[in-house]
């Protein structure tokens, strides 16, 4: 007798074939399809992709879809009419074993289905996943409305109905701090696996092509990368690539770019689809990320499986990159560090570019196989 796979409801703001809200899109997939092959995967997500108005063409709307991605059954709520009656009938229909939340804040895909465990009115493990959401960089955006809920959740008891998912030992850490003696388990985020053969591309000296992809907000952090770039005399071609989430911020941005030396030229070329992403780093020579805090870091890791060294801030999980030739980590307080790193690698020429793409190349092949042969989650679905 075939015993039946166990069910996971992955509710989330924004799922494929969505983009723009960047990491924890590409954290759901990656997890979706590590996970299709053992358990049943339901997703319950909206019909709009991040900070946009129009759905998603030829996705139909309020009805479980197969077709969109093997293996997964797919919900996706019209975002002008969702409402805490659709979700809670699917919650039900479905009737998963396990019900993986993402974030902390979103009202309708964190905050109800919360209030539905506290009523007993879903049987499954309740899992929630803050991506982030507990470091300091991140509550200190909207601190004013963060906090009270944080309040709300110790209050009603969080940690004796759910039980939280880490991505890393530092956020485990924060979720301690927030909700002490709360049942944690660690499991890195999932990796794309589909690593192709190194390519390298022309390298001449006192030329460098760096590329920026994220989000266009404070975080971030893009304008303190053209501040650093400005000091440096090599010709730099830098391309901007995600969606502009902070108008005003993207504004002083344009206001520098105007003020940058000729020798300096700044493309923003908008969002793109992930699938673009992997052709795009190859054009560049260098992928660019002075974050001030980041959980996980997708396009970091992206960059390093297409073989291209980063230079990004000391705020993320990835440190002691040029230990392992695949990179630097630079403390945000050293901005002449930065531009240090940039003025060293425009005067790589090509065997010494080469040398430490290669590395970068070698360093996701690592982390791809490391990821393939853990058990890390089946921890957490137990």
């Amino acid at each position: 007798m075939v015993q039946q796979k166990k069910k996971i409801l992955i509710i989330i703001d924004w799922f494929v074939p969505g983009y723009k809200a960047g990491g924890p899109i590409q954290s759901a997939i990656n997890l979706c399809n590590t996970l299709k092959n053992t358990f049943e995967i339901y997703v319950l997500t909206t019909d709009t992709d991040h900070a946009s108005n129009s759905p998603y063409p030829n996705i139909q709307a309020d009805i479980w879809l197969n077709n969109v991605v093997p293996g997964i059954q797919i919900f996706y709520c019209k975002k002008n009419t969702i409402n805490t009656k659709i979700l809670a009938q699917q919650i039900k229909n479905v009737s998963a074993d396990f019900i993986y939340l993402n974030h902390l804040f979103s009202p309708y895909f964190v905050i109800y289905p919360i209030w539905l465990k506290l009523r007993n009115k879903i049987k499954g493990k309740l899992i929630i996943c803050p991506r982030g959401a507990l470091y300091d960089s991140a509550l200190h955006i909207k601190k004013f409305k963060k906090m009270p809920l944080l309040l709300l959740y110790k209050v009603i008891g969080i940690k004796k109905f759910a039980c939280f998912h880490a991505t890393n030992q530092r956020e485990s850490n924060a979720i301690e701090h927030f909700f002490a003696n709360s049942t944690i388990t660690i499991a890195d985020n999932l990796p794309n696996t589909n690593q192709l053969p190194f390519t390298t591309i022309t390298k001449t000296t006192e030329v460098l092509k760096c590329i920026y992809v994220a989000r266009i907000v404070p975080i971030k952090n893009v304008l303190f990368f053209l501040k650093v770039i400005a000091n440096c005399k090599a010709h730099i071609h830098f391309t901007i690539v995600g969606p502009i989430e902070n108008e005003v911020y993207w504004n002083e941005c344009k206001a520098y770019i105007k003020e940058l030396p000729n020798n300096i030229q700044v493309n923003y070329i908008g969002p793109k689809n992930n699938t673009e992403i992997n052709g795009l780093l190859l054009q560049h020579h260098l992928f660019v990320l002075p974050t001030t805090g980041e959980n996980f870091g997708h396009s970091i890791l992206e960059a390093f499986i297409a073989g291209r060294p980063v230079l990004i801030s000391n705020q993320t999980p990835w440190l002691h990159l040029h230990e392992k030739n695949a990179g630097w980590d630079v403390d945000l307080n050293r901005p002449e560090l930065f531009t240090q790193v940039i003025n060293e690698v425009a005067n790589y020429n090509q065997k010494q570019f080469d040398e430490v793409a290669i590395g970068a190349w070698q360093y996701a092949q690592k982390f791809i196989d490391h990821a393939k042969n853990n058990n890390q989650y089946s921890k957490l679905f137990l």
